[in-house]
């Protein structure tokens, strides 16, 4: 008769005496186990015996499991009652601070009530583990009922039962006393139907209370959350300025600080977590030991992974990948011990308040430290930051020997101020020890930053030798004022009793710092992935240049027709466009990293949010108001307007490789397309914005008024350059590159703004054209529809000459020129009797502009050389050659 399987009769034990953890419970559920046990599997495998005297022993046991189970039952529905019960009580505590809230002037009472009631809170790791082993425990029952139903099937049939026991019985039940038998085992059996019949309601009842109560602590969770959050909320503007308890309370703090009882406990209660799950931290203690004993081997490997250790060709991304990996390895050891044991003094009971503060301060260090380590790692003179990336050495030894005093003082700081200020230290200790600490450590780092970033610091005297004119110098005392300020803010906070603003703030400070150090070491990363493709790519179109050339030398001598040469690839310009891409991709990945960051401190922010700065007049719906503009709409209108420069500035990169690079795009055609929609995305920010600080139309028209009488009077030769260009863009009178002559300038253009165009002349002057001279004035485009442009050239000889000869020398010298076309086919014309000569005018084609002047020169050359050789003579004085009316 299968009542439960021996594996699932454990798996039911285990999950109730992990759920209901005392002494008693676990002697009533082994003896509940045991009288599990105890039946047997299958009906048709009873042992030899009395068949009657079996169903006795296995009704009795039958009986102690239902006596056992009401008491687990009973276990189940008091824990459903206790959650209950947490729940009221947690509802009840909001409900009075809450209440309290409602006062505008909180005192140092009212902070430490909320403190005590979020040091109270259960952590959701707990709600997790319990959760877990009643998903086990809901599993094991659900098995142990599944048995009890079967059972209860195999003895829907009283009479069909019996027959099978009996014929299973060994020795065979004697044909004399069979029917006597039956009849016993008849009424046995019935009563077995009863006793698996009230096992059923049981279990089905045990399942209801553990399915209750695994919602109940979902909401509980849930709710514990939000309180948290609340609690948080509350105390994150509440202030605990300081007095003269402050002072009084240190002599206690220090002695809760340094007290050995609690530095014994800590450390009985770590060793006890060893010995009772020592996989965990052995392994732990094993990979630091490994990874510290092989700390040489690893940093030759970093070194000898570095791109001019491998060299560029046999170089992979994979090697600055496994650099990477290295380098956190090298920083991982005493990260690792300390993480285990926060991790394992994270299981002390709530009674340990130390013990619970210390773990939680050594989880905090061992992330900042493997920050920090990590970091230095990358500064290392074999480091990634000069093998990898190129960082100059002199630089990184400086910042490497900066971070490393900076960590001396900063870390043990902060080690004490996590320790006297988290939510298991005593109050008193949060408002003395921990709050001097956490200033100072921000003092500590803000004179750190300003010695690191003087003026006359080795980065800065780099940044002004490289960037003497750039935003940075220029900018140097604003940037390094509003850095020096972010500490130094978060200190007077502290100070002035914001403690948890002051956390929160720091916290989300350095988690920022770290993302953005962790976007340069990407941006690097892939920098150097596009260098060294760039260089393969060039080693490659080198290569193939070579091949090509060799292939035309062999066709011109005839063993072989060469190929022609495949158009060459612009490496220059796709590493423009991939930095481009890059810088966008970068910081759309740190503004997200960011947000991600901050966005739990959205709820306690608002009261800064919703400052209202100032109020505007707004129609809504048909009627006129009176709307606040606050300090958060402000910010997002600042953002609107960083996202939108931004993007400005990367959207024609990003349309060179996404859409144009896809069609056949003339290259002045994509200009006009970055162009237009670069203003039409700057036109949608400036709209944007100004729509989020609430100016609407009616609130500028009067703005558009006054632009209107300005364009009459000083105005309209701005905007009618302005208009002027939006044309040019619009129909390509000129495009980037062509060569034009406007007035007395000839050049090649160089780029086309919203005011004016910029031309390179023959003397490598940059002129500066308003766009409203290519639109009103008179413009000569040279290359507007075709680059091929005609060579006009005038040659005199004496009288005499034969005119057929010369006619016929002239125009073979100018056939055999290499550049000359074909097709229009040059020409030679005798055009004029002159005063001393017989005027011959030479019109020969070429396919550039770029080539008119040398070819003009060698054909002159050739032509002399030719006319000399035959004997035809240029009289005296020589007639110059000289193009038609451009410019030289």
């Amino acid at each position: 008769m299968p009542v439960l399987t021996r594996w699932q009769s454990s798996f039911l034990g285990a999950g109730i005496l992990m759920l209901f953890g005392s002494a008693a419970c676990a002697a009533l559920l082994g003896a509940f186990l045991t009288l599990l046990l105890a039946l047997p599997a299958r009906a048709s495998a009873d042992p030899p015996g009395d068949v009657v005297s079996r169903i006795a022993a296995e009704n009795a046991a039958l009986a102690a499991q239902l006596a056992t189970g009401e008491q687990v039952l009973a276990t189940a529905r008091s824990d459903l009652v206790g959650l209950g019960k947490s729940q009221s009580d947690l509802e009840r505590s909001m409900q009075r601070i809450e209440g309290h809230a409602q006062v505008h002037a909180l005192a140092r009472a009212f902070a430490q009530t909320v403190i005590e009631q979020l040091s109270v809170l259960p952590q959701t790791e707990r709600f997790d583990a319990q959760r877990r082993q009643r998903d086990g425990l809901l599993e094991a029952t659900n098995e142990a009922n599944l048995g009890t139903e079967r059972a209860l099937d195999q003895l829907g049939d009283i009479e069909t039962a019996v027959t099978a026991r009996l014929a299973g019985a060994q020795p065979p039940v004697p044909e004399a006393q069979r029917s006597a038998i039956e009849a016993v085992a008849r009424e046995r059996l019935g009563e077995q139907r009863a006793l698996l019949q009230r096992l059923d309601e049981q279990q089905r009842a045990l399942l209801q209370a553990l399915q209750q109560s695994d919602a109940a602590d979902v909401d509980l969770a849930r709710r514990t959350d939000e309180a948290r959050a609340e609690l948080t909320r509350l105390l994150f503007w509440v202030p605990s300025p300081p007095g003269s308890r402050t002072i009084s309370d240190l002599p206690q703090s220090l002695a809760w600080m340094v007290s050995a009882a609690n530095w014994r406990t800590a450390a009985i209660f770590l060793g006890d977590e060893v010995m009772r799950r020592p996989f965990w931290p052995a392994s732990a203690l094993l990979l630091a030991g490994g990874l510290y004993l092989a700390r040489r081997r690893l940093q030759a490997r970093l070194v000898a992974l570095a791109p001019t250790a491998a060299s560029y060709e046999h170089y992979w991304i994979g090697h600055t990948i496994g650099a990477l990996a290295i380098t956190v390895a090298l920083a991982l050891p005493g990260p690792l011990v300390m993480w285990t044991a926060g991790k394992l003094l994270a299981a002390a009971p709530q009674a340990q308040s130390f013990t619970l503060a210390l773990s939680a301060s050594l989880l905090a260090i061992a992330q900042l430290l493997l920050a920090l380590s990590a970091f230095s790692g990358l500064l290392d003179r074999g480091g990634i930051g000069r093998g990898h990336f190129g960082w100059d050495e002199s630089l990184l030894t400086y910042s490497r020997r900066a971070l490393h005093r900076l960590a001396m003082l900063f870390v043990p700081l902060l080690f004490v101020a996590t320790l006297n200020g988290l939510d298991n230290a005593p109050y008193a200790n949060r408002q003395s020890i921990g709050r001097t600490a956490f200033s100072v450590a921000l003092i500590v780092v803000a004179v750190w930053l300003a010695r690191l970033l003087r003026r006359k610091s080795p980065l800065m005297q780099r940044l002004y030798a490289r960037a003497p004119r750039s935003g940075a110098v220029r900018l140097h005392g604003l940037w390094l004022a509003a850095l020096l300020a972010v500490p130094l803010l978060i200190a007077a906070l502290s100070a002035s009793g914001y403690s948890v603003a002051a956390g929160y703030f720091f916290g989300r400070m350095l988690i920022s710092l770290f993302l953005l150090l962790c976007a340069l070491v990407l941006y690097g990363l892939i920098a150097l992935w596009v260098q060294v493709e760039r260089w393969r790519l060039g080693r490659r179109q080198a290569a193939e240049a070579a091949r090509l050339a060799q292939a035309e030398t062999i066709g011109e001598t005839g063993s072989e027709v060469a190929e022609p040469r495949p158009p060459q690839l612009d490496i220059a310009a796709i590493g423009e466009q991939t930095r481009s891409l890059l810088d966008l991709f970068i910081t759309l990945l740190l503004l997200g990293g960011i947000w991600w960051v901050w966005r739990g401190g959205v709820p306690a922010l608002s009261v800064i949010s919703d400052h209202v700065l100032w109020t505007y007049h707004a129609s809504v719906d048909g009627q006129a108001t009176t709307l606040p503009l606050t300090a958060g709409e402000l910010f997002l209108a600042l953002l609107v307007g960083g996202v939108t420069a931004v993007a400005v500035r990367n959207i024609g990169a990003l349309l060179d490789i996404v859409l144009l690079q896809r069609f056949e795009v003339q290259a002045d055609a994509t200009y006009a397309i970055k162009v237009i929609t670069r203003y039409a995305l700057a036109a949608v920010g400036i709209v944007s914005a100004a729509r989020i600080l609430g100016v609407g139309w009616s609130d500028v028209h009067w703005l558009f008024a006054a632009l209107g009488v300005g364009l009459g009077f000083g105005l309209q030769e701005i905007v009618a350059n302005f208009v002027s260009g939006l044309i040019v863009l619009a129909e390509r009178p000129i495009r980037i590159g062509d060569v034009v002559t406007v007035g007395e300038v000839s050049g090649t253009v160089s780029r086309i703004r919203a005011r004016a165009t910029a031309v390179v002349d023959f003397e490598n002057k940059e002129v500066i054209i308003p766009n409203k001279a290519f639109i009103t004035g008179s413009v000569v485009n040279w290359t507007l529809s075709n680059q091929t442009t005609r060579l006009l050239l005038k040659v005199g000889v004496a009288y005499g000459s034969d005119i057929a000869c010369v006619q016929r020398l002239l125009t073979e010298a100018i056939r055999t020129h290499g550049d000359v076309l074909h097709e229009p086919a040059p020409t030679v014309f005798f055009v004029d009797f002159g005063d001393s000569s017989l005027d011959f005018e030479i019109r020969a084609f070429v396919g550039s502009f770029a080539q008119r002047l040398r070819v003009q020169h060698e054909l002159n050359v050739a032509i002399e050389a030719t006319l000399r050789t035959n004997g035809i003579e240029i009289p005296f004085p020589q007639r110059d050659l000289h193009l038609r009316t451009l410019p030289a």
